[in-house]
């Protein structure tokens, strides 16, 4: 059994501009845990322990999902002991009815589910800095990414399946339509 998201992911100028941003972090600040460690920027919808995901993945795949627009009004912080540098999403119809056809159509295959949209404690993000960002790293980051604090919107056009546990791999890839 392993551990597995299934995450919605995007391309195009904002995921242009967060890889910028994360190569200016790791260069110029040594933050460098979340671009070295986790898959390409995405929004996780779901995560737990599954020895079933060829089967998630054929199931969903089925479903011939379509793609749709999301806005970001900027960026957020989980004020922790490690703080969470994240990108906000707005939790549109869209992103809400994708979200229950996937828990719908794969909760049951999983063992053990540790996030859900379900949960009143989940927050549609894309995390850009974690575990190596310091509170006191925030302005600086201000200062030379602030193209990604601004408001954006993106197409959503993956469903991602992710192994995780140390390190973060793409296993399974759908194009929505």
């Amino acid at each position: 059994m392993k551990n597995y998201a299934i995450a919605l992911g995007f391309k195009g100028k904002l995921y242009n501009n967060i890889n910028k941003a994360l190569k200016i972090f790791k260069k110029d600040m040594n933050i460098k845990f979340m671009s070295t460690n986790h898959a390409a920027p995405h929004i996780t919808i779901l995560s737990g322990k599954t020895k079933n995901i060829d089967k998630i993945y054929k199931k969903i795949k089925k479903l011939k999902l379509k793609k749709f627009k999301l806005k970001s009004p900027g960026m957020g912080v989980f004020a922790n002991e490690d703080p969470n540098l994240y990108l906000r999403w707005e939790q549109n119809l869209d992103l809400i009815n994708i979200s229950k056809i996937i828990k719908k159509n794969s909760s049951k295959f999983f063992d053990e589910v540790k996030q859900t949209p379900d949960n009143p404690m989940w927050v549609p993000k894309t995390t850009l800095a974690w575990k190596d960002l310091k509170y006191t790293d925030l302005n600086i980051i201000y200062k030379k990414t602030n193209f990604i604090f601004k408001k954006h919107e993106t197409v959503i056009s993956f469903i991602y399946f992710i192994s995780y546990n140390s390190h973060e791999t793409i296993t399974h890839k759908i194009q929505l339509k």
